[in-house]
């Protein structure tokens, strides 16, 4: 590869809107070098399992994965979620291949390590990049859809935690996690720089609960795979990944090294740590 990619994770609510598909897909179609992208796709698994009688449950932010709710998850994730963001960017110009985390071998998986409470989840061991460097070399944009398989058996895998062992066996230039979530927010604010200090910090305040917790795991993951900078927002329209990537100030940003520690992180840290005065 002749240019470090950028690692693109859409989650959530993030293309509900009208038109954000497309308006996504013309923005990786614009982007000044190559792209992979990861989805998720929680909503729609939840609402396909709710159809069919099946209640969606969490444990730490993380989906609660049976056997129903795994194939639930496979169709949709690898079936219709894929392909659907897979149409929208050939339609853009991108010449976008499909394929899930199993495919070709790209990541290597064992049972996640709260496996007795989540079921059939995996964590990323390892990557094996060959496939994709195959298809960033010859023009093409990988898709990932978060499924894995460990010896024949399918398993789910959080997309966050698949983006960020993705970015680091790339060397990617930047992590985006793109969903319905405009930030970590810590006492009502918006925290718009981490350090890795002021990060360890959040993934400990009483805060940071539901889906932001994976969020700033696969933040830490991503660093410690020498990612230089992780960027967590919500989808805004069009121009919101031009101006995460141009450094524009739009959600959370994660970045390596402690140069860049954030007065603003820590003074939200220690204020919403504080007690409260009572009149």
């Amino acid at each position: 590869m002749s240019a470090r990619p950028v690692v693109i994770k859409i989650g959530g609510r993030a293309l509900d809107a009208p038109g954000a598909a497309r308006e996504l897909a013309a923005e990786i179609a614009a982007l000044a070098g190559a792209a992979v992208i990861v989805h998720g796709g929680g909503v729609e698994v939840s609402a396909w399992c709710e159809r069919l009688g099946i209640l969606p449950r969490f444990h730490d932010g993380l989906r609660v994965t049976d056997q129903p709710t795994l194939e639930i998850a496979t169709a949709i994730l690898a079936g219709l979620a894929n392909k659907r963001l897979v149409a929208a960017l050939r339609a853009a110009g991108v010449d976008a291949v499909g394929i899930a985390a199993l495919d070709g071998g790209v990541a290597e998986i064992v049972p996640h390590p709260d496996a007795a409470s989540l079921g059939a989840v995996g964590a990323v061991r390892a990557v094996h990049p060959a496939l994709l460097e195959l298809l960033l070399g010859s023009g093409r944009t990988p898709v990932l859809a978060s499924i894995g398989a460990l010896d024949g058996a399918l398993m789910n895998l959080n997309a966050d935690d698949l983006a960020a062992a993705l970015a680091g066996a790339l060397g990617a230039r930047a992590l985006v996690l793109l969903s319905d979530t405009p930030g970590l927010k810590l006492g009502g604010a918006l925290v718009p720089r981490l350090s890795p200090v002021s990060l360890a910090a959040a993934l400990d305040h009483p805060d940071v609960q539901g889906g932001m917790r994976p969020k700033l795991r696969a933040a830490r993951t991503a660093l410690d795979g020498g990612v230089a900078r992780v960027h967590i927002a919500a989808w805004e329209g069009a121009g919101t990944l031009a101006a995460l990537l141009d450094g524009g100030e739009r959600g959370t940003t994660v970045l390596a090294g402690n140069s860049v520690e954030s007065s603003t992180a820590h003074g939200a840290l220690a204020a919403s740590n504080r007690p409260q005065a009572h009149p």
